[in-house]
């Protein structure tokens, strides 16, 4: 008895939802969608940022990361292609444990996706600040006041601001628009970085760098911490976090059950693959004797690092290829620069459609306003939740001017509502197994666990402060929740968590 009313309850909501999404994205499209919000900024600061956290040992560190995120990827799969729907992270917590959970990760993951744009931004401007003055100015970092990063301006700000108001425009022009759009930036995004790894593996590469006691050998201070505290802090587990889109879009795709798995496995190994190499040769690429002077790569993070670390960290790639004095790389340099606005404004442009499809998911559920949930009979998009997310995407700037500030919370943030991803997964199993799963996890009693102990692991990684800093995020989901409710515009979602209880 509880089974089939646990099968019916679950297959009605995932029915109802979506009707009025325009199905338009096939399986290169999500498989881009996901690509373009892995590989963003945090192929221009991570590699450098992991490097100052814990040396040539960040190598381990993105292969950590990329397999914990595999594992977390693969569980979706199997979600995505039973329950195919628009904001669909933000759903299954509901789906499998009820209101309460429900809202805790919906909410949480709303913040997750609306401030990603705001890094975007924060990344393109902070590149441009390498050769245009003005925009930001070296300071400690809001986070960890022991490292010196680069903040942005007042003006810096206001670019910022004014670059997530034009993407998310993009995005009101329409799902098909912004899709094909996107695919054309990926292309990009994919080809740059490759011939930024083959050329500085074959013109400017160290290999002393990976071992000289002067830099601080494989792993500086011997501290095997820091590989695990890279991979949640210095943007690691962050740059994979793009492998959602393809789930976030699935409403609106044509052959959802075979294009979700496909397009969230492959960007994820894609991902791993790119950031790896990323990794090895920026380490290999950076001048031993300048990084020696500057404290080894614990410089990087100095709270008063030299003239070379300083810029290193502000344009990490572009920086190692201008100085190299190799022509080709200094002609890469510019090619670098132009990246620096297309990656980073790419990954803008898709988490503006996924913060504006996780508010349409909420309201659907009945958490927010119906309101939200309603779609533009011209452009087939929702429109609400494109100006609330604008909205608060821009106030995430003033807080966290930086790229370097703002990606812990973030990945954080995100890994906190994958906890529930693997438990969905066998929950669902045993009470809607009535439910098409084109994809079916093999060994998914081992590899589900595995992907709840590795989400969790993401955010204890994150150490202080950011997990408080997170935990006040999290409940004040619970009282912008209360205050709706008390205005009598949102559905009592709590009674039939009630309800799901009884027979879950």
């Amino acid at each position: 008895m509880a089974d089939s009313i646990s099968e019916k309850t679950v297959i009605a909501n995932s029915k109802l939802q979506d009707k009025r999404l325009k199905k338009a994205l096939n399986t290169w499209d999500l498989y881009f969608l996901s690509l373009g919000g892995i590989i963003g900024s945090g192929w221009l600061f991570a590699a450098a940022a992991s490097a100052g956290t814990t040396g040539p040992a960040a190598i381990l560190s993105w292969i950590i990361g990329g397999v914990i995120v595999l594992f977390i990827a693969l569980v979706y799969a199997e979600l995505g292609s039973m329950i195919p729907r628009t904001g669909a992270i933000s759903r299954y917590g509901h789906y499998s444990h009820g209101g309460v959970a429900g809202l805790f990760f919906g909410w949480t993951y709303f913040l997750s996706a609306v401030s990603v744009p705001a890094i975007e931004a924060e990344a393109v401007i902070t590149y441009a600040s390498s050769y245009i003055k003005g925009l930001s100015y070296s300071a400690p970092n809001p986070i960890n006041p022991s490292a010196t990063v680069a903040l942005l301006t007042g003006l810096g700000i206001l670019l910022a601001a004014i670059l997530i108001v034009a993407f998310f425009a993009l995005n009101y022009a329409g799902v098909r628009i912004m899709g094909k759009t996107n695919t054309g930036m990926t292309w990009w995004k994919l080809i740059i970085p490759s011939i930024t790894i083959v050329m500085l593996a074959f013109l400017v590469f160290h290999t002393s760098n990976f071992t000289s006691p002067a830099l601080g050998g494989f792993l500086p201070g011997n501290n095997s911490a820091t590989i695990f505290e890279a991979v949640s802090t210095d943007g690691i587990v962050f740059s994979f976090l793009g492998f959602r889109q393809a789930l976030d879009y699935g409403g609106e795709a044509k052959t959802p059950q075979r294009s979700i798995p496909r397009a969230t496995i492959f960007s994820v190994l894609t991902g791993i693959v790119v950031y790896v190499l990323l990794q090895v040769v920026f380490i290999g690429a950076i001048d031993p004797t300048k990084l020696a002077a500057a404290g080894g790569w614990f410089g990087l993070v100095s709270s008063t690092p030299t003239t070379y670390a300083a810029s290193v960290v502000a344009a990490p790639f572009a920086f190692l290829a201008k100085s190299s004095g190799i022509f080709a790389l200094v002609v890469l340099t510019y090619v670098l620069y132009a990246d620096a606005y297309v990656s980073p404004a790419g990954t803008l442009n898709v988490y503006a459609g996924t913060s504006t499809r996780t508010l349409f998911g909420l309201a659907e559920i009945g958490y927010f306003p119906k309101q939200l949930s309603v779609v533009s009979k011209k452009t087939h998009v929702p429109v609400l939740p494109i100006i609330l997310s604008v909205i608060i995407g821009i106030i995430f700037l003033a807080p966290f001017p930086s790229w370097y500030a703002l990606v812990g919370l973030i990945t954080g943030a995100t890994a906190f509502t994958y906890i529930v991803g693997g438990s969905a997964l066998m929950v669902l199993r045993r009470e809607a197994d009535a439910l098409k799963r084109p994809f079916k996890l093999p060994f998914a009693k081992i590899l589900a666990p595995i992907a709840f102990i590795g989400a969790t692991l993401i955010v204890y990684w994150s150490g202080w402060p950011t997990i408080p800093y997170l935990a006040i995020g999290i409940f004040l989901g619970i009282v912008v929740y209360l205050i709706i409710l008390a205005t009598h515009k949102v559905e009592n979602v709590f009674t039939d968590c009630v309800h799901n209880f009884v027979y879950l």
